[in-house]
């Protein structure tokens, strides 16, 4: 068993003993199981898949930060939000507010407004595909 905690700048998301988990590293995805080697790994906004002998459980995270050590896997994140957890109706908001930014971004000259959109847009993808894991 390792211990996984999640932490984003609202507080705690999970902690607990789980067997493994996957998370979305910058480079590809990887899993960390008991007795890893000490790394830190900086994370994309993906999926991250706990598992634990109840089963698999997922959420969506935002980017950030992993330090993994042999007995722990400290997760540094913008976000995270269980799949159970999710607002649907919330989620689908935020993409249809993103796919409209991003398309008025789109046609203008200012691409740091087309690159917020793009990643609030990837966001928002990636919790409804999570939300559908619950």
């Amino acid at each position: 068993m390792i211990e996984l905690v999640i932490v984003t700048p609202q507080g705690e998301a999970f902690r607990g003993d789980v067997e493994s988990v996957v998370l979305p590293g910058s480079e590809g995805d990887f899993g960390v199981l008991e007795g890893h080697e000490r790394f830190l790994c900086p994370l994309r906004t993906g999926e991250l898949e706990i598992k634990s002998s109840a089963g698999s459980q997922f959420a969506s995270i935002g980017s950030g930060f992993a330090d993994v050590s042999s007995g722990e896997a400290a997760v540094l994140v913008e976000s995270c939000e269980i799949a159970g957890d999710i607002d649907v109706t919330r989620a689908e908001a935020a993409r249809d507010r993103a796919q409209q930014g991003f398309a008025n971004a789109s046609s203008a000259e200012d691409t740091a407004d087309q690159g917020e959109h793009a990643a609030a847009l990837a966001r928002a993808e990636n919790r409804l595909a999570i939300a559908e894991k619950r």
